[in-house]
């Protein structure tokens, strides 16, 4: 939800669950456009809230319009903003290891134990702050095994990350890759119809591409180089890991994620507002496979 098109996002976001109080909604609007100033960045939106047992996490990101980049901040009281650390993908890999609800406390650590590398692999090099906070030790039967000591606020950072990378969705056409590769918004996105928006493959991930690097060449040269350089959510697996229906006679279309409970985006057709926002416990449902229904023979 950018700041300048917060209460009209929020109409929109309301039928969902997700809902402000004013006293939130004007210290949102007066500390993001404060941080948006401190921060010299062009735009900045409320990306939701993770809930924590003593307090919720109220996070912001904000952008130079330079593609899918952001910096990441977070708040437990809407009012001063913190940055989180950008995380390295073995410490995002060791806090998918961590159960359990987030304490609301930034300072509290988690510590978590995995296997270790065998002693014919190759170790890969780290960064300093990565080895930092992981000890290896060899057990018993000659095994290795992994600890790392992670602080909440570096879990908060991870699982922003996580959500990010299976949620952050744009309709197809609002942004496009220029001759320089650079991606920019649309200047003639006008909105999609009110019969595309309601197609999942009218909506695709805000991030690198990966399911579009496995398209042979020939599948590559039917695409509009300019406009399908992100991966549309119909590549998705499992394939019902998003809902989609209209709301109020068709004034608008939310998208919900089911890997992801509270992940939220909303899209009105034939208009260019699209917005999102996640509300939940910042825990992915990898039970979804198992809830989904059984195709018949």
């Amino acid at each position: 939800m950018d700041v300048n098109k917060l209460s009209a996002s929020l109409q929109h976001l309301e039928s969902s669950g997700i809902v402000l109080s004013t006293e939130r909604k004007v210290a949102l609007k007066a500390s993001l456009v404060l941080l948006r100033s401190a921060e010299k960045l062009s735009s900045v939106r409320y990306w939701g809230r993770i809930k924590g047992v003593a307090a919720d996490y109220h996070i912001a990101q904000g952008s130079n319009n330079n593609g899918y980049y952001f910096k990441t901040f977070y708040s437990v009281d809407c009012i001063r903003w913190a940055q989180l650390p950008e995380m390295h993908q073995v410490i995002i890999n060791s806090c998918k290891r961590i159960k359990g609800r987030f304490t609301g406390n930034p300072s509290h650590e988690f510590t978590v134990s995995e296997p270790g590398l065998s002693s014919e692999e190759e170790r890969p090099s780290l960064p300093e702050e990565v080895e930092a906070i992981r000890h290896e030790e060899t057990v018993g039967d000659g095994s290795t095994v992994v600890t790392t000591t992670i602080s909440e606020e570096k879990r908060l950072a991870a699982s922003v990350a996580m959500i990010d990378e299976e949620t952050r969705i744009v309709p197809r056409g609002a942004f496009r890759m220029d001759d320089s590769e650079n991606i920019v918004p649309c200047e003639s996105f006008n909105g999609l119809s009110s019969h595309d928006a309601g197609k999942i493959a009218s909506y695709c991930h805000f991030r690198a591409p990966v399911t579009l690097l496995q398209l042979s060449d020939m599948e590559r040269a039917k695409l509009d180089k300019g406009l399908d350089f992100l991966d549309p959510l119909s590549d998705d697996i499992p394939k019902s890991c998003w809902s989609i229906q209209y709301q109020n006679g068709g004034e608008s279309v939310v998208l919900r994620s089911q890997l992801w409970i509270g992940a939220v985006f909303v899209h009105v057709p034939n208009a260019t507002l699209f917005t999102q926002c996640y509300v939940g416990n910042g825990q992915r449902n990898n039970d979804l496979i198992f809830e989904l229904p059984v195709a018949a023979d």
